[in-house]
């Protein structure tokens, strides 16, 4: 079964992906649902009381690879919002092509045929791929991170590199300033990450309150609390202008 990536490549797909339809004979209407191929297979069978395991066994694969969720597609008011969302959480986009809603059971098996296939694809990718290292794992979970939680990792990371300079521990603050690095690629620019690291590791105390500023002034970035963002940048430009002097 071909799959058709209206975002993303059909040879290398990052494992989740939103998925539309147009409705057969009425192209205007729009449903979607959405698929995850998981890293991790799952025996099924193992979650089934005993009691049920010889009635489904003819109903159930042994392994899941992946699931849609809606199994029905649900039906949008606007493609292009979807699009959005898929550019926004970087998720892969695929036309999934017309369907007849008007039969449950067929729709149903339509989303399976390209839930399967592109679990397919996942394995076939992750097969093909050395071993990864620990960074490209740690890429494959800030991609399915929400920016909140980026953000609580950023500054679990920032609590440690400050750990690390203060023990003056060289070492341990190249492969923190590495894994920030790594991070700071699933977050906007304008959050100057950069600025915030070189603030965590010089070792004064005017420094360490300006690397706080820095941080608050992410999450006051994602809350969009911009008189409060105001007030950080400002204290941010006192505080920069007095090192400086």
């Amino acid at each position: 079964m071909d799959l058709y990536f209206e975002r993303g490549e059909m040879d290398s797909p990052k494992g989740h992906a939103l998925v539309f339809f147009r409705r057969k004979f009425d192209p205007n209407t729009v449903l979607a649902t959405y698929i995850i191929a998981l890293p991790i297979k799952v025996d099924v069978t193992r979650y089934i009381p005993p009691m049920f395991a010889g009635k489904m066994q003819d109903m159930l694969t042994n392994d899941l690879a992946g699931f849609a969720f809606p199994p029905l597609p649900e039906k949008i008011d606007d493609l292009d919002h979807i699009r959005r969302m898929a550019e926004a959480r970087e998720d892969d986009l695929i036309d999934g092509g017309s369907v007849d809603d008007s039969d449950p059971m067929e729709l149903i098996q339509v989303v399976s045929e390209v839930q399967q296939e592109y679990s397919r694809r996942w394995e076939r990718l992750m097969e093909a791929q050395t071993p990864l290292p620990a960074s490209s794992v740690n890429e494959l979970i800030y991609e399915l991170m929400g920016e909140r939680d980026k953000l609580s990792e950023l500054a679990k990371m920032v609590g440690k590199l400050r750990f690390a300079a203060e023990g003056t521990d060289p070492r341990m603050v190249r492969e923190i300033e590495e894994e920030v690095a790594t991070l700071a690629r699933f977050l906007p620019e304008h959050y100057r990450i950069p600025l915030l690291v070189r603030a965590t590791v010089t070792p004064t105390p005017a420094a360490s309150v300006l690397a706080q500023l820095y941080l608050e002034r992410c999450y006051k970035l994602l809350e969009e609390d911009y008189r409060r963002l105001q007030e950080v940048e400002r204290e941010i430009q006192r505080l920069e202008d007095a090192m400086e002097s």
